[in-house]
């Protein structure tokens, strides 16, 4: 029994041992530093390098431009960081998109099987004020990203979804806050005339995810309806498809990944006072979307992603606590997101504040995160799957 016990304890130090995890702040905060610091995204490099972007305040730009909210102040920008591969520390942080006298936000990014580097963030336009509402989405592609400093822009444009199946959705479940102000049988014909509410409003958040067959998907909801649609190239962003709207209003901020079968999953941020994640699938490649079911899976109205492993397990990263975002989780699947065998926190302490996460697999199966650190800077953090198996 003495040498059973002794051989399990040798190979529980050697798993131990084996598990990775590191993590960094990707800047430290000081008085020069921008004081509001958000919704970061990250991607790995062809050549090893990461990348990651947020948004935060510039300098206060004078009347009468607006400067009263954080997050939609008209100095907000686009920030960016390289941690160059076998570096031990971020580069120092520079601009990565400045629309001057608007503000400029949730930037995510993908890199594609081309090498190329694709950037989306919302502009808020202020119409009629600067409200998620007014968003309008921009996107930019690079084939030269390797610094220092901005990318090289091969195409910038904007991008004006305008789904089929809103009504549908706006009919299904329109958020209670929504529902108790409004007539909706009254009002549902001219929301949905009113070419400002249907075409402002996108917003992205989660990375854009190429599916196998080439097509590059991003996912987006509209801010003024609270309703979820994708849109899809084939073609560099020449030319895009809408899909129909997921048929559900009450959701934010999706979540989209390819499963080994070729069925796309969704999970949402709800925004109809159900603190618990919701999850769609879609069998003909995001055109249409199945009406989104209720998790087990709590959470305070925050971001989140999803994304299917090299071994088919699911992983998600999301704040796990229905009240507050002190709390950091990863969680793995091994049924699609049925149970979830495996949870270990990222972050655990009281009073803190981190959200907004972002998910990758490198190409060597180790995983990267970042995320908002007390809305003060970005953290990374780098782990696999054996750190996450370990628990707490």
């Amino acid at each position: 029994m003495r040498n059973f016990l002794s051989v399990f304890v040798l190979l529980c130090a050697a798993h131990a041992e084996a598990a990775v995890y590191e993590a960094q702040l990707v800047f430290e905060p000081t008085a020069q530093t921008p004081k509001h610091v958000h919704a970061s995204c990250i991607v790995e490099c062809p050549n090893g390098d990461l990348m990651t972007v947020w948004y935060e305040n510039g300098a206060p730009l004078p009347a009468p431009y607006y400067s009263g909210d954080s997050d939609k102040s008209d100095d907000v920008r686009i920030g960016g960081a390289r941690l160059r591969k076998g570096t031990a520390d971020w580069e120092v942080p520079f601009v990565m998109v400045d629309t001057f006298g608007v503000s400029d936000n949730n930037p995510c990014m993908a890199v594609d099987r081309k090498g190329q580097l694709w950037l989306v963030h919302a502009t808020l336009l202020g119409v009629p004020e600067n409200t998620w509402g007014s968003a309008l989405v921009h996107y930019r592609i690079s084939g030269d990203y390797s610094g220092p400093g901005v990318p090289i822009w091969s195409r910038e444009q904007v991008l004006i979804p305008h789904p089929a199946g809103m009504a549908t959705a706006l009919k299904n479940a329109l958020p209670e806050k929504i529902r108790q102000k409004e007539d909706i049988d009254k009002t549902l014909e001219k929301r949905l005339k009113n070419p400002l509410e249907l075409r402002l409003g996108w917003m992205p958040r989660a990375h854009p995810v190429e599916l196998a067959n080439g097509t590059m998907l991003l996912p987006l909801a509209n801010e003024n309806h609270y309703v979820v649609a994708m849109a899809m190239t084939k073609d560099d962003g020449v030319t895009w498809t809408i899909s129909e709207a997921v048929p559900f209003a009450g959701l934010e901020q999706p979540t989209v990944t390819e499963a080994p079968d070729g069925t796309l999953l969704a999970f949402f941020r709800s925004s109809d006072d159900e603190p618990h994640i919701r999850r769609s699938e879609s069998k003909d490649g995001g055109m249409t979307w199945s009406l989104p079911t209720l998790t087990d899976l709590v959470h305070p109205f925050s971001g989140l992603e999803i994304l299917y492993l090299d071994n088919g397990h699911l992983a998600l990263i999301y704040n796990d606590r229905a009240e507050s975002r002190d709390s950091l989780a990863v969680s793995f699947s091994a049924d699609d997101g049925t149970t979830w065998k495996w949870t270990r926190y990222l972050e655990n302490t009281p009073g803190g504040r981190f959200d907004y996460p972002s998910l990758i697999q490198a190409k060597d199966g180790t995983l990267h995160s970042s995320y908002s650190y007390n809305l003060k800077t970005i953290k990374h953090v780098h782990f696999d799957e054996d750190w996450v198996q370990q628990g707490n």
